[in-house]
């Protein structure tokens, strides 16, 4: 018995046997020299994306050097995930250069100085004269017991960016308050200004009633910090509950200003354009997401340092943060070292993190930049990142911890019970309240501290 088979069939065969014999004698891809795993999609753009048809960093580092270089992008969780499985196994399958977030470092240094997985850097700082040149207090968040494990790619300064059009419509300049509560005074005014003309849903601020971001923030400006830098607990710090009560008649009760924006990445940026929020604490990255996703607003904002509480906080603090760190058991820690200061700090990473972010770098002498300090049609002609080099040098420390996610924790279920009793309208003796909410918390976090450090 014999067939013969159908003419396309005979086809495909051919194309089979064809793609397999090209498989088999095309050279395979090399590989990498060195990898970079990254959970910054803007990041892994500027690093391996050309602009205006100009080579890429890589591209710039390969021809320079002869070495390939591989930049892979994955989600924060999936990089923590993967990295902390393969440093605890001790395995060599690992990236050479990794960027973590801030918040996520504190998972990194859970371990005694010898089980941190990276590479102390604060020789090769020093060596290549860049320990006087990066912001101190940025290096501050990729440090533990001493010991740099990271370089900042950012100082994120935050400002406070208003509608000035619908301000000034309302009569009101928000750039006149110096404090807190002058700010919320006119947070109400400018409210009721909109109200008597019909429009309720147009809110002061964003500020999220149950997220402790913001409030953190506050906290910062005057120096508080839940967790020093030993894990010590400061929860219970003197200063704490007041900021909490105001925090709480910001966004409950009749001094209500703030409200919560939109879900999505990229809810407040459209929040503001409707008018619906009409101011947003404001650091570096966040500016982009406004050009990007309501290039409307253009013309229509200012930018303003933070109101304080007392003449001796901050006028700013910061949001967010990554570094960039070298994997202990990387294949050569000497080129990973290259390769971080080419993508980091040479003019080329400067000038492409120019084309593609407003992110000021930490790197002091690149401040002196006339980008930096030119008007922004944007805003109006104001000069927003020259206010950015004002604020960054006056941002107070920040820590990272392993516990830092218990004490916001704790932090957040005080703030919703106040939120509750304020709009219960229950305000006399709730600063009395909060301090022995914040004491119990104290207590409890102190006690899970002590049950989740490694031993010595």
């Amino acid at each position: 018995m014999s067939f013969s088979l159908p003419k396309p069939m005979i086809l495909m065969a051919a194309v089979a046997i064809a793609a397999g014999a090209l498989v088999m004698v095309r050279p395979s891809p090399r590989t990498p020299d060195l990898t970079v795993w990254t959970f910054a999609v803007e990041h892994a753009r500027m690093y391996r994306d050309r602009i205006d048809g100009l080579p890429s960093l890589v591209e710039q580092y390969e021809a320079a050097t002869g070495r390939r270089v591989k930049v892979q992008l994955m989600s924060a969780n999936a990089l923590d995930v993967r990295l902390l499985s393969l440093i605890h196994s001790q395995s060599h399958d690992v990236p050479d250069l990794v960027e973590i977030e801030i918040g996520s470092i504190g998972k990194y240094f859970r371990a005694p100085l010898r089980g941190v997985g990276l590479l102390p850097l604060n020789d090769l700082l020093r060596e290549g004269g860049l320990d006087g040149q990066i912001v101190p207090w940025r290096l501050a968040p990729w440090t533990k017991d001493g010991v740099i494990f990271g370089v900042p790619h950012d100082v994120h300064p935050v400002g406070l960016a208003y509608r000035k059009d619908l301000f000034d419509e309302a009569g009101i300049d928000p750039a006149r308050a110096k404090t807190w509560e002058e700010f919320q005074a006119m947070g109400v005014r400018f409210q009721r200004f909109w109200r008597e003309r019909g429009i309720e849903r147009r809110w002061a601020m964003e500020l999220p009633g149950a997220s402790v971001d913001a409030l953190r923030m506050m906290l910062q400006q005057r120096r508080i910090h839940l967790l020093g830098p030993d894990n010590s607990v400061h929860l219970d710090e003197a200063g704490v509950a007041k900021t909490v009560v105001f925090y709480a008649r910001l966004v409950a009760g009749e001094g209500k200003i703030g409200e919560d924006a939109s879900a999505g990445e990229v809810g407040f940026a459209k929040d503001l354009a409707r008018g619906e929020l009409c101011s947003l604490l404001m650091p570096d990255w966040r500016v982009g997401y406004l050009r990007e996703y309501a290039p409307e607003l253009k013309g229509k904002l200012a930018m303003m340092p933070l109101p304080r509480f007392e003449a001796e906080d901050a006028p700013t603090a910061t949001w967010g943060g990554t570094m960039m760190g070298i994997v202990k058991n990387g294949s050569d820690p000497n080129r990973a070292w290259d390769l971080l200061r080419f993508l980091q700090f040479s003019p080329q990473a400067l000038k492409a993190r120019r084309q593609t972010s407003d992110i000021l770098p930490p790197l002091k002498m690149a401040w002196d930049n006339s980008a930096y300090h030119r008007p922004d049609a944007f805003f109006g002609g104001q000069k927003i990142e020259e206010l950015y080099v004002e604020l960054a040098g006056q941002i107070p420390p920040s820590y990272s911890s392993p516990f830092a996610v218990l004490a916001s924790a704790h932090l957040s279920a005080i703030l919703n019970k106040a939120v509750r009793e304020v709009e219960a309208g229950r305000i006399e003796g709730l600063e009395e309240k909060v301090k022995d909410w914040l004491a119990e918390a104290a207590g409890r976090l102190r006690g899970q501290i002590r049950f989740g450090e490694f031993p010595s």
